[in-house]
């Protein structure tokens, strides 16, 4: 019995060795958005996702999957297996498709005041990513889409 539990502790430790140490999720933001589609129950999006690897190593990215609210309500959800290399400390634009429902623009085009256009809109983005040193991570950000980067006062 000893030699079985020294056979099988040293394939843990194996197994355990070939486990990433210090991998930080890649950071998701929104960086573009171009419609795609517009039909009468649903709509898709081209949506350009920047995506940050933090880490000192490359990161390949083999697919994700999110969902997008605007103004603090749902708007689309995206699943993509599109694959990225992304290297260290550096970001790159993935382009996605996201696909809404209409009930989700007649609620944003309800509630979403004017001015939020000019100001830009806030959104958050969450869910997860599949790398090729981990399984999935997740990963949210919070943003505004759109705002004016201009320095107030400064004319155009």
């Amino acid at each position: 019995m000893n030699r079985f539990n020294a056979w099988l502790l040293c394939l843990m430790l194996a197994g355990c060795s070939t486990l990433p140490v210090g991998v930080v999720a890649p950071k998701v933001s929104v960086a573009a958005v171009d419609i795609k589609s517009l039909g009468l129950f649903e709509q898709r999006f081209d949506l350009g996702l920047r995506v940050t690897n933090p880490n000192d190593f490359d990161l390949k990215i083999e697919g994700l999957d999110f969902d997008l609210e605007v103004n603090g309500r749902p708007f689309a959800k995206g699943l993509s297996s599109t694959s990225a290399m992304i290297p260290a400390a550096s970001s790159t634009i993935m382009h996605v498709e996201a696909i809404t429902e209409s009930k989700n623009i007649i609620s944003q085009v309800k509630t979403m005041p004017f001015d939020m256009l000019k100001e830009g809109v806030p959104y958050k983005v969450k869910g997860r990513v599949k790398t090729d040193k981990t399984d999935w991570m997740p990963f949210e950000h919070k943003g505004v889409y759109g705002a004016d980067t201009k320095p107030k006062g400064q004319k155009t």
